[in-house]
């Protein structure tokens, strides 16, 4: 692979990395595309490799947005880097108590779960757009270096920050599905399935079709269109999302596109 191939890429080939990508490359309703090597997004930095280590620090990567809740950073801790971690997001997407409802109750169905997981997406605007704002504000602080976003497994709450940066850079909306979708691709998640049937062993849980599983072990297309159609019922647009949810005025979009676009 040629330097501007490796440069080029959407994967990184980390060997301890977990649901790795770049948002290089993307093309913006403006013509001008996301630069390379700037905006990264993965899982949890728990099994890189010092090899891994220096590749990142070689990017520069100087900000790190680790959007899980204590019990998680606790429980599978990244390995360090020299960058600022920004590890006070406490995000949440949908609700487990709903899930263990429904589970209880014997309403847990493939269908139900999915209903569950989408609903989510789009019921957790409100929650998270604060969260969303110190996000993009702590972007234009950094723009010229390289940040990276990432949670357990790089998909759900990973999934809405990116769907959000790159909406707000210009992307357009069918782009920010896809690069959701790659999660599919890049993303093993039989490792989290056997986690999750643990979880429900430890819990005295005895039956369960695995289908039920999958709507929060994997991705699907439906979710991210629910978060950006809840963004759009609660604010009209996503330019007044931009405006009156994140805080960003029109010159500070500007700025932040100048910053991330070529």
């Amino acid at each position: 692979m040629s330097d501007k191939e490796d440069r080029c890429s959407r994967g990184l080939n980390l060997e301890g990395g977990i649901n790795f990508r770049d948002l290089g490359g993307y093309e913006t309703q403006d013509g001008r595309t996301v630069r390379w090597r700037t905006l990264l997004r993965s899982g949890h930095l728990a099994d890189l490799t010092d090899s891994d280590i220096n590749v990142l620090e070689a990017l520069s990567l100087n900000h790190i947005h680790d959007l899980r809740k204590v019990d998680e950073q606790q429980r599978t801790p990244n390995r360090s880097l020299q960058a600022t971690t920004f590890a006070d997001y406490q995000m949440q997407i949908g609700s487990l108590a709903r899930f263990w409802d429904y589970l209880d109750s014997g309403g847990l169905s493939a269908e139900s779960a999915h209903q569950l997981v989408s609903q989510g997406y789009r019921k957790c605007v409100p929650r998270v757009t604060p969260k969303l704002s110190q996000i993009l504000h702590s972007l234009l602080d950094n723009a010229g270096q390289a940040s990276l976003f990432h949670c357990t497994a790089g998909k759900d709450r990973t999934g809405i920050v990116v769907a959000t940066v790159l909406a707000a850079l210009g992307v357009e909306r069918q782009t920010i599905i896809e690069d959701y979708l790659l999660t599919l691709e890049y993303f093993d998640n039989r490792p989290l399935l056997a986690i999750v049937e643990q979880h429900l062993r430890d819990a005295g849980v005895t039956e369960w079709e695995r289908s039920w599983l999958t709507p929060y072990i994997s991705v699907h297309e439906e979710n991210i269109v629910q978060f950006l159609a809840g963004i759009d019922e609660q604010f009209g647009s996503f330019d007044r999302f931009v405006n009156e949810g994140l805080g960003l005025s029109d010159q500070q979009v500007g700025e932040l596109r100048d910053g991330y676009l070529e």
